[in-house]
């Protein structure tokens, strides 16, 4: 019995390993190259820095390293140094690892330089948004009466309609059953007086 249990578990923590493992895999093919070298740069612990190459045709992403001011990486068993400017805002952090863009064409460094858009002021924006949002009601005492008095004239001209319906109704009845009516009266009037 505990040959069969051991069994039963090991199956199950296989198939689950093999779906991990499946996982895994298919993460890194459709990627592209992304996923390991992610996975490189993260648990180097900061030692080793993602590129972001930017080409012509699409971005691709390798794995380097920064040593004596260069940057150098590896791209189809080719070694690449570039010269780190100095003073400029090259490199970013995204995805808890460090991150730099390179130029494929030019193998130049792309700077990323996130100053802030002059003119627009987020808290000043915020409390238009806020005083937007808590605005009083537009409507006034008159739009309210006007409303009212409407919704007073509909259900008056609904109970017209219906009474004049039921009035008609009634009044086509009545002309149905008045020839009856007349024969039974002019009947009862020349026969009862004169016998």
């Amino acid at each position: 019995m505990v040959e069969t249990l051991f069994g039963a578990v090991m199956i199950q923590a296989g198939s689950y390993g093999l779906v991990g493992i499946f996982t895994i895999l298919l993460c890194g093919a459709l990627l592209r190259g992304f996923f390991w070298n992610y996975i490189k740069v993260r648990t180097s612990f900061g030692r080793l820095v993602l590129i972001k190459v930017r080409s012509p045709l699409r971005d691709y992403f390798v794995r380097g390293e920064v040593d004596e001011g260069f940057l150098i990486y590896k791209h189809k068993k080719e070694t690449i140094r570039i010269a780190l400017p100095v003073n400029e805002k090259i490199f970013y952090k995204a995805l808890a690892v460090t991150w730099i863009d390179v130029d494929d064409e030019r193998h130049a460094i792309c700077q990323c330089d996130y100053t802030p858009v002059s003119g627009y002021d987020a808290i000043k924006n915020d409390h238009l948004h806020t005083r937007a949002l808590m605005r009083p009601s537009i409507n006034s005492n008159k739009e309210k009466l006007v409303l009212i008095l409407l919704v007073i004239v509909g259900v008056i001209s609904l109970g017209a309609v219906i009474l004049s319906y039921s009035s008609y109704a009634e009044i086509t009845a009545l002309k149905e059953s008045l020839p009856g009516m007349l024969k039974n009266l002019a009947g009862t009037v020349v026969g009862g007086g004169r016998v």
